[in-house]
């Protein structure tokens, strides 16, 4: 099985997450951190993931629906409203609607039912520690703002990825992230004004190599 290398803009893609344990959590954080919309569907909810919504989880007899399309400022989401709990037992209509979906429960069968389910819906799927039964995986990565590296082993090791990423974080560090940022904002101004692609590459890696040089970025 070979997967392929793509970064996705996740902001404000809906995600459904399977599970309330400290895997679950865990894989909240990520997708948070990439921007998307997060909807976690779990009987049971540990104390860090309920910590992130603690008077904002929903009834146990509302759908998914329900609760994330809330009008009137959506109460029951917090993390900058990206985030909804339903304490209650899954449904497979949970899944419609969603682009991403993570099976984390505690119970294989039922991470390979959900993960049978969206790939017969066409539903990009994970089930955490069943590579047969992932259409993705969940590289390590290191990430400062809109900088990102990131690792994949194909599922094969998960020990070596972490191994790269703590050696990517000596050298992916917070001034990167900010030198990206500044980056960001005066390219326009740099393609606007250069002609060609070679004057264009010229002058960043000029800017970029002077910024890494003195270590500042240059002000706007």
């Amino acid at each position: 099985m070979a997967y392929f290398p793509m970064f996705v803009d996740m902001t404000d893609r809906p995600c459904l997450i399977v599970g309330g344990g400290n895997v679950a959590y865990r894989k909240v954080m990520v997708m948070l951190d990439f921007g998307a919309k997060v909807t976690v569907v779990a009987e049971d909810i540990c104390d860090e993931l309920g910590n992130l919504t603690a008077d904002d989880i929903a009834d146990e007899n509302k759908s998914v629906s329900d609760t994330a399309n809330k009008e009137n400022g959506q109460t029951d989401l917090d993390a900058e409203g990206r985030i909804t709990v339903v304490k209650r037992k899954f449904d497979q209509k949970d899944c419609n609607g969603m682009e991403i979906v993570i099976a984390a429960t505690d119970d294989n069968a039922l991470n390979h039912e959900i993960a049978e389910y969206c790939k017969s819906k066409g539903i990009m799927v994970n089930a955490v520690d069943q590579k047969a039964d992932c259409s993705f995986i969940f590289p390590s990565y290191v990430k400062e703002k809109n900088l990102v590296a990131a690792f994949s082993s194909g599922g094969n090791s998960p020990v070596l990825t972490q191994y790269l990423k703590g050696k990517e974080q000596e050298i992916l560090t917070p001034f990167l992230g900010e030198l990206n940022e500044y980056m960001g904002q005066i390219r326009e101004s740099v393609l606007s004004e250069y002609d060609t692609e070679a004057e264009r590459k010229r002058v960043f890696k000029e800017i970029l190599c002077a910024a890494i040089d003195n270590g500042m970025i240059p002000e706007l």
